[in-house]
């Protein structure tokens, strides 16, 4: 990559870094949280819309080698610099203390990456970042989660699939504001938050890896709704490398990307630290389970049986044993591929298919057998609330976050469906405190908000 300042004027250089990509906060506890920002030559992406050669098929042609994605419609081009970020409990940043001066650099794409420690329970925090002066304003705001013990009220969105391609407006997809509009206290984004295979240009690089979420991620609308939400982020098969992917396979037609790096990329591109399967409380009221489907997945085309898996032995008996341990009202498993479906008859990639039923059945038959516990999935381009005929499991899929994105639905089984709808949109649940114990209510949205499906449970 070449970052020219002889092609950007001496003035913007001199008044830069910026933040144009703005925070990223996640991974918030009652203590703590992670903050990932990257600093910029700009105060903004690089304006107007890439527009793609013309190709047939859903394989996206790549960048010629002499384009350099920087440069390019969406782009944020980078820049080194010295950073440091300040934390307030007020709003104007009066009593905003820093951490320490932190280094953006080349090798790292200018990404800086920090942890927020010793913070209070259920305590809102204001996040500046401090370039050339101390901010008198704040980048991001989150608010630390309950102690364990306490049953509160709670509200968070889960979404998925964000594709560029399919995106409904030119600031950026319609969900981010219909999110915002309810306020939740944080969001999961479940996976394919970018798509490198299918979205143009193709991401067979690392630099247009990057490009795929300069260009979405840096849009107004997510800009503003990642200002005032902390969000868990998860990854699958488009943010991974390409369709239906697991580790060692990569293909000739995107390299020299690979899986490794893309799981590296990941990493570079949200707060997540270490391992990506985790589990956080929110209170008495809820504890949630994000899962890994990528990094431990056998070959999807290798035979069935006892050891073949999606989750990998250390996975699934860390995520059995703490599911046993926990204590919370309600236990969510957010899951980036289906436990129950129904899918269709020809893929391969997930536990309700055929590929992986072994293991399918053995997490349903698990799971199912469990009090208050419900699994989320996200992959599927339809929304949907099934219940495993066997077992009761009930899961509910978040559906893509655009209309243009829904297809591919098998259709409507009633053996499995409360709710059935192709269509785009996102997930907002609520855990109300109750006389003995919570309510969990799961809201199936459109993409504009509007309320599509409700599920009560309990209470």
């Amino acid at each position: 990559m070449r970052y020219c300042a002889l092609l950007f004027p001496a003035l913007l250089l001199a008044q830069g870094p910026y933040v144009a990509e703005g925070l990223r906060i996640g991974e918030v506890t009652d203590r703590s949280a992670a903050v990932r920002f990257r600093l910029s030559q700009q105060p903004a992406q690089n304006k107007g819309r890439y527009q793609a050669p013309k190709y047939e098929g859903s394989r996206p042609p790549a960048l010629p080698e002499d384009q350099d994605p920087w440069l390019l419609p969406g782009a944020v081009p980078g820049l080194p610099g010295r950073v440091r970020i300040w934390v307030a409990t007020r709003p104007d940043m009066k009593d905003a203390k820093p951490g320490e001066w932190l280094q953006a650099e080349t090798k790292n794409d200018f990404v800086v990456k920090t942890s927020l420690t010793g913070l209070r329970p259920g305590r809102t925090y204001y996040v500046g970042a401090e370039i050339h002066t101390k901010p008198d304003k704040a980048l991001a705001s989150f608010t630390t989660s309950p102690d364990s013990k306490r049953r509160v009220p709670v509200k968070f969105a889960a979404a998925d699939c964000f594709s560029w391609l399919s995106a409904d407006d030119d600031q950026g997809l319609e969900i981010f504001p219909a999110m915002e509009k309810l306020a939740p206290q944080f969001a999961v984004f479940l996976g394919d938050s970018v798509y490198y295979d299918f979205d143009p240009p193709l991401a067979s690089t690392t630099e247009a890896a990057r490009y795929h979420w300069q260009r979405l991620w840096a849009m107004p609308r997510p800009l503003q709704f990642l200002a005032k939400t902390p969000v868990y982020w998860m990854k699958d098969d488009h943010d991974t490398l390409c369709d239906d992917c697991w580790p060692g396979k990569d293909p000739d037609w995107m390299k020299p990307m690979t899986f490794a790096e893309g799981q590296r990329i990941f990493l570079e591109q949200t707060p997540v630290e270490g391992k990506t399967y985790r589990t956080f409380r929110w209170g008495k009221g809820v504890q949630i389970w994000l899962l890994e489907g990528r990094d431990y997945r056998s070959p999807n085309n290798a035979p069935d049986g006892p050891s073949k898996t999606i989750l990998g032995a250390e996975q699934k008996a860390w995520l059995k044993s703490t599911v046993d341990q926990s204590d919370a009202d309600w236990k969510i498993i957010l899951s980036p591929t289906p436990w129950v479906g129904p899918d269709r008859s020809d893929n391969t990639d997930n536990h309700a298919n055929a590929a992986f039923a072994t293991e399918g059945k053995e997490l349903r038959a698990w799971a199912g057998g469990k009090k208050n516990l419900v699994v989320i999935c996200g992959d599927r381009h339809w929304q949907y609330h099934s219940v495993d005929p066997e077992t009761g499991l009930q899961e509910f899929s978040a559906g893509p976050a655009s209309d243009r994105s829904a297809l591919g639905s098998p259709g409507e089984d009633k053996r499995y469906h409360r709710f059935h709808r192709v269509g785009g949109g996102f997930l907002s649940i609520t855990v109300e405190p109750a006389a003995a114990g919570s309510r969990l209510v799961l809201r199936h949205h459109d993409t504009k908000g509007a309320v599509v499906y409700e599920a009560s449970l309990g209470g």
